[in-house]
């Protein structure tokens, strides 16, 4: 796969966070690939209503690629291989791009 979009909307192979068994999962990329192995860091997005202050609802869900309404789960934000993403699905659109680099700001305070 080439250099994953930013903001872009993949499906990945998510680690378990208690085994090493991993499940088909749609994130958000939220880096360029750094390194000779490709590290990115994701924001992982979850279809359940429950969310953190810090989360970012996704309304433009379709748009996206995603089956529906969800949540970035800026609270999750962690790093994976590049070589784990599976499929793009979509994008979000730039009100969400805002949104998440505001909340990931918040995150990390930038």
């Amino acid at each position: 796969m080439s250099a994953p979009k930013a903001f872009g909307v993949y499906t990945a192979r998510f680690p378990f966070l208690d085994s090493a068994e991993t499940k088909i999962r749609p994130v958000i990329v939220a880096s360029k690939p750094q390194g000779p192995h490709g590290v990115i860091a994701v924001v992982p997005v979850s279809s359940r209503p429950t969310r953190e202050d810090i989360d970012v609802t996704i309304n433009e869900w379709s748009h996206a690629g995603l089956l529906k309404l969800s949540v970035a789960r800026v609270h999750r934000l962690t790093t994976m291989l590049q070589a784990d993403l599976i499929a793009e699905l979509g994008v979000l659109d730039q009100k969400e791009i805002k949104a998440l680099q505001a909340s990931l700001k918040k995150f990390l305070n930038l």
